[in-house]
């Protein structure tokens, strides 16, 4: 039951940060309001992980997010509504990115610990995460079929990343025995 609850608290909070920073850009605190979501993200997984087993995950999450996007955005796939960016990509995609990294392994572990359900699972993620987005008016799929098409190969290509690494820290887990 212990891990029934703490799944539905982490995945509640990725969701409340989610929201926060899609909805920033039509918010009085476009700015403020992504960060105000990405806290009890962040508190609640230096708590449960710790910091020293989440950067990996955050950080490539963060590299990925930021070029997968831009390229996105470079190629005319996909347009973010106006508000402060880096390469095209705004911040609070960027932080979006940032909590997934946090979130993945507790949240999205069933996806992770098997090699086409990550690849499809993201895939199909992604590309719905992203037409929410393009459905509350946050980002434009600029091709139509083909944004969503290119999006979910963005997120096909970040499941082999999310993956290795997972795999990577499951193994390097060290455990020791003081008898």
């Amino acid at each position: 039951m212990k891990e029934k609850r703490n799944i539905f608290i982490d995945f509640s909070l990725f969701q409340l940060a989610w929201f926060a920073c899609i909805f920033s850009s039509l918010s009085p605190l476009p700015l403020l309001l992504p960060f105000i979501g990405s806290v009890p993200v962040l508190i609640r997984s230096i708590y449960t992980q710790g910091i020293f087993m989440l950067t990996p995950f955050f950080l490539s999450c963060l590299i990925m997010g930021l070029i997968g996007d831009a390229c996105l955005v470079f190629f005319g796939f996909i347009q973010f509504s106006d508000y402060p960016s880096i390469m095209g990509v705004p911040y609070w995609m960027l932080l979006l990115w940032f909590n997934f990294g946090l979130m993945l392994r507790p949240v999205f572990e069933w996806f992770l610990n098997a090699r086409w359900r990550c690849f499809l699972g993201f895939s199909m993620g992604g590309g719905l995460a992203y037409y929410s987005g393009h459905k509350l008016g946050v980002l434009h799929f600029e091709m139509g079929w083909y944004s969503a098409i290119a999006v979910g190969i963005e997120w096909g290509l970040a499941s082999f990343v999310f993956r290795y690494l997972h795999l990577e820290f499951n193994n390097k887990i060290v455990t020791y025995d003081y008898h």
